[in-house]
């Protein structure tokens, strides 16, 4: 069954101003699939969140009586496989790819402070392979489920677009949309599990982070031993999904701040040159369940993800600010100073500001350093406030030079003058 159609969503004005933008797509602007059974068609489906539960279902798949009894937490080794989650991409014919267009209600950037420098996410159904062909249940517990080095996903092609005419842009480096990291609705957390999530949920804690990604250098072989409960806090907050970077697209038009940016995100079957289980080759059928816009997160957290192992970054003990690492720094300043965690340094030198010079147009700040700075810590701002009691304004300063002094680097960096401020301090960005 061949069908084109074009869908639109009305955004409504709150009673008091305009609607928040929405980090996940809000509208399908065009949607061609063959896809025969009716629950996995809707080009709605696409829409919001990705799904974060598996109903129980019981009716007729294909023509054929079926019934499912997980109801729980979608997870790696449970995705999100039932009716009314997802969208599969069924090509019409053997000469044109099924496909998706869904559109954002704002421009989705290239933001130099997003994580690994993953700017949006789309998420599929794909899975991670268990170590025992046992199926899963919800009251399982996810610490003695093994996973092996193998997955289980559909090839796709990514492609987004400034206009939803195109010309669409895409990146021989960006993977598969239905792949790795499969989807992880609720996060691991026996000690804070959720009890209004199902009966008997022992395991399942907060709702995961569908605008955070997981570490783009890791996949489905990375997993092989690991239990699933391992797997799952290694997401690190993330609802998983596969992470795509701006930077990896040539020609994609920037914007007035020069960064790269779009709206409108296609994504279509790949042509497979390896035959299916029956031979045959021909367009492969992804499913599409959202598309999500990262959101940028603080200095101190990026430091983390850039400084820290997979296995490593989500393990407060470790990474947390106060931690001495192993050059004798605490992490935090090593953040601030543009440390990694094992530079030597030569003499440990206590975070301070040694001058602060109020200007007509710019404060110029100096702050002492065991190495020279080449340019400004992502972890490093100045908060201004107009009064000791008042809100923190978070101003990123922009470095200026470096001069040594004995066995110390004295560091100058200037912000914006703000007329209203009167208390300033320079600060970790840690939250």
């Amino acid at each position: 069954m061949t069908y084109r159609q074009r869908l639109s969503i009305l955004l409504l004005a709150a009673a008091f101003g305009a609607a928040a933008e929405s980090p996940y797509g809000i509208e399908v602007v065009e949607c061609v699939t063959a896809a025969k059974d009716l629950r996995f068609n809707n080009p709605n489906n696409v829409l919001g969140e990705p799904k974060r539960f598996v109903n129980i279902y019981s009716g007729s798949w294909g023509g054929v009586g079926y019934s499912d009894t997980y109801g729980g937490v979608v997870h790696p080794a449970v995705p999100a496989y039932s009716g009314g989650i997802h969208l599969t991409l069924a090509s019409p014919d053997d000469e044109e790819p099924g496909y998706v267009i869904i559109a954002f209600d704002h421009d989705v950037v290239d933001d130099p402070d997003n994580p690994f420098g993953v700017d949006f996410i789309v998420f599929g159904n794909a899975g991670c392979t268990k170590s025992t062909t046992t199926g899963m249940t919800a009251l399982d517990d996810p610490a003695t489920c093994r996973l092996t080095a193998a997955g289980f996903s559909e090839e796709s092609v990514v492609e987004v677009a400034q206009n939803p005419n195109g010309p669409w842009y895409g990146s021989d480096q960006w993977r598969t949309s239905d792949g790795f990291a499969p989807t992880l609705g609720h996060v691991y957390d026996p000690a804070n599990a959720d009890t209004n999530l199902y009966s008997g949920n022992l395991w399942w804690g907060a709702p995961t982070d569908p605008t955070y990604p997981v570490d783009p250098r890791i996949d489905f072989s990375d997993c092989a031993g690991l239990t699933l409960a391992e797997l799952c806090q290694r997401y690190n907050g993330s609802a998983g999904g596969a992470g795509y970077d701006l930077a990896d697209v040539s020609g994609l038009p920037v914007n007035a701040q020069g960064r790269k940016w779009f709206r409108y995100v296609r994504i279509s079957c790949a042509y497979s040159e390896e035959p299916n289980d029956e031979g045959d080759y021909g367009f492969t059928e992804p499913e599409v369940d959202a598309v999500a816009d990262v959101a940028p997160v603080s200095g101190y957290r990026n430091w983390v993800l850039n400084n820290f192992t997979w296995a490593e970054a989500w393990q407060t003990n470790l990474t947390a600010a106060t931690v001495i690492a192993p050059n004798g720094l605490a992490n935090g300043l090593n953040c601030l100073y543009g440390l990694k965690p094992t530079d030597a340094v030569a003499a440990n030198v206590p975070f301070a500001i040694t001058a602060f010079e109020h200007g007509e147009t710019a404060h110029v700040i100096k702050m002492r350093s065991p190495t020279r700075l080449t340019a400004t810590p992502k972890g490093l701002v100045v908060k201004e406030a107009a009064a000791l009691g008042g809100e923190w304004t978070v101003v990123r300063p922009t470095f200026v030079s470096a001069q040594q002094n004995g066995a110390v680097w004295l560091n100058t960096f200037t912000v914006p003058r703000d007329t209203t401020s009167r208390f300033f301090k320079l600060a970790l960005d840690a939250d």
